[in-house]
């Protein structure tokens, strides 16, 4: 009880901070301090909604929420042709998804089965923000792409069954049937994930998951 006092008492004063601060308000619109994922007010609610879900499966959902944020600014960001802060936000979903991938081992099948829906829905977005962006960006985009798509399948056949390699393979193949087929996140002519790089692009800003 004490920890989760102190928690609150520092979250308030970080909240006071922000909002009694005149560069900071002045700095940027309001509507982007309350919804922009690299404002520390964000970051702050964010860290609360995590700290506050209680089991593993409160958890993946609180990490799934926060990842569709991610993706849906970077959508509009993409549209008015940020690229950097775009691949910035990509970049944080994909660190999301990681983390999500982690711990949903220890999830009921119920939400592995919702977490493996919504990553494919979420893979079809990218290939479309994809399109609007230069080639060096799409190759950045892909090296993620390939570590959420190996974190899933690796996830889905952690027991190492025949039973889970095969709901892998079929992830995998829903995967490759929402992805550009000129793309090189599958190594060809299979269903393993190609191998991927480190590099970060020029401009593209450190945003914290």
């Amino acid at each position: 009880m004490h920890r989760i006092l102190l928690y609150v008492g520092g979250i308030v004063f970080a909240l006071f901070v922000i909002m009694s601060s005149p560069k900071l308000t002045l700095a940027a619109p309001l509507g982007d301090i309350f919804s922009s994922q690299d404002s520390l007010f964000v970051r702050i609610q964010e860290r609360i909604e995590y700290f506050f879900a209680f089991n593993i499966q409160q958890k993946v959902i609180v990490l799934e929420k926060q990842a569709e944020r991610r993706l849906t600014r970077a959508e509009n960001l993409v549209k008015t042709k940020d690229v950097g802060q775009a691949l910035s936000l990509i970049k944080s979903y994909e660190i999301l998804k990681e983390k999500q991938g982690d711990l949903i081992g220890g999830a009921p099948a119920t939400v592995l089965d919702k977490a493996k829906e919504q990553t494919i829905k979420q893979q079809a977005r990218i290939e479309d923000m994809k399109e609007d962006m230069p080639e060096e960006a799409k190759e950045l985009i892909e090296d993620g792409q390939k570590t959420v798509i190996k974190t899933m399948m690796d996830t889905i056949d952690d027991s190492g069954t025949k039973e889970d390699k095969d709901e892998a393979t079929e992830f995998a193949e829903e995967i490759k049937n929402v992805i550009d087929p000129g793309s090189n996140i599958f190594a060809p002519g299979t269903l393993e994930v190609a191998p991927g790089t480190s590099e970060v692009a020029p401009g593209v800003q450190d945003i914290k998951p």
